[in-house]
């Protein structure tokens, strides 16, 4: 059945005033759908594509801040993902094709926390009270993840959490990626591997005071990252993302790219006092309040969040229910780097928890 409808939903906050506008392609178990989430002054909008077949949902909150939902849905994982469940693209406040009404003050991770729980609230409702929900925070959309489970009884919302390569803790992620630097550097020297490369690097961090790192200090330091990630790349350790394909194209242009594109540059202009609450931003001393099920997955060779992230989320986290898994050929994306065993591990993990 295909048909095209609008549904305007309206909720107080402890239901907060919401909007959804729906344009939909269903049949009996396949999904194609876009909503709106009006919240707080803005209109979010949340795009599903997949199997409705399990009644299990996989909210995705992408990185940045500045990226978009729809990144996430390219290449062979996502594909995988959608024969399975329903996976809901997002595009936060202020980013991809978000709109609305607010001041760059109005954005603060907290905020952006209660965006999310409208946006449950709105996959309730249409959808059923009963549909299972997962999370998947990517890079900054961990943070925002972390932000979100730790805060009132939120995690009874969700079945479980799926961190990758999740920057839950900024001023740890500095310090880590001086050290891998550092060490990683000084193992492909010994290994003859981009050598001169390598020494310029550990030069330059070697200069970093670890103990007060400065937000300046943080951003070239992610530069660095992507630099170290780069000579890894071209030197065989990390695997190569697989070619563009149609099918990826059709999803980058699909929507107004210019305007997902200026969005997200608006992030790093025109935004500082965002952009710094998140740089100093630290959960790691409250992630003993996660109690759900939760899957970390992270990239060997992780330069931009370190691996480190992902192994003291593991011994912090209280819940008993949970598991570390390293790609072993994968930099800050192993959901393109290897997009297969990417995509198994989440499967799995979710159809454990029905």
């Amino acid at each position: 059945m295909k048909s095209k409808q609008r549904l305007f939903i309206s909720i107080t906050i402890i239901v907060a005033i919401l909007l959804v506008v729906s344009c939909k392609k269903e049949d009996n178990t396949h999904i194609s759908d876009i909503i709106y989430v009006r919240h707080a002054g803005a209109d979010i909008p949340a795009y599903l594509y997949g199997n409705l077949e399990n009644n299990t949902f996989i909210i995705t909150l992408h990185g940045g801040p500045g990226d978009n939902g729809l990144e996430l849905r390219q290449g062979k994982a996502a594909a995988e993902l959608e024969k399975k469940f329903v996976m809901v693209y997002w595009d936060q406040r202020g980013q991809g094709l978000s709109e609305g009404k607010f001041s760059a003050d109005d954005v603060t991770i907290d905020l952006m926390a209660e965006d999310l729980h409208a946006l449950i609230l709105v996959l309730k409702y249409k959808y059923g009270s009963n549909i299972n929900l997962f999370l998947l925070g990517h890079s900054w959309g961990g943070e925002l993840g972390t932000a979100f489970l730790i805060k009132k009884n939120y995690q009874n919302l969700l079945k479980g959490w799926i961190e990758v390569d999740g920057a839950h803790d900024i001023p740890k992620v500095n310090k880590e990626v001086v050290k891998m630097i550092t060490t990683i550097g000084n193992e492909q020297i010994t290994l003859g591997n981009s050598t001169k490369k390598w020494e310029a690097l550990i030069s330059e961090v070697s200069t970093i005071d670890t103990g007060n790192i400065s937000i300046k200090e943080g951003r070239d330091l992610n530069k660095k990252a992507r630099l170290a990630q780069k000579y890894l790349l071209n030197d065989g350790f990390i695997q190569k993302p697989e070619a563009v394909t149609w099918r990826d194209a059709g999803i980058i242009y699909h929507q107004d790219f210019l305007t997902a594109a200026l969005s997200g540059s608006w992030f790093y202009l025109l935004n500082n006092n965002f952009y710094n609450e998140i740089e100093t931003a630290s959960y790691t001393g409250e992630l003993y309040k996660i109690e759900l099920p939760t899957l970390l997955l992270w990239g060997e060779y992780d330069f931009i969040v370190p691996p480190e992230l992902g192994f003291s989320a593991y011994r912090t986290i209280s819940s008993s229910d949970k598991k570390m898994i390293v790609f072993q050929k994968s930099g800050h994306s192993p959901i393109n780097n290897q997009p297969k065993e990417f995509a198994d591990e989440i499967i799995q993990f979710v159809e454990q928890h029905p």
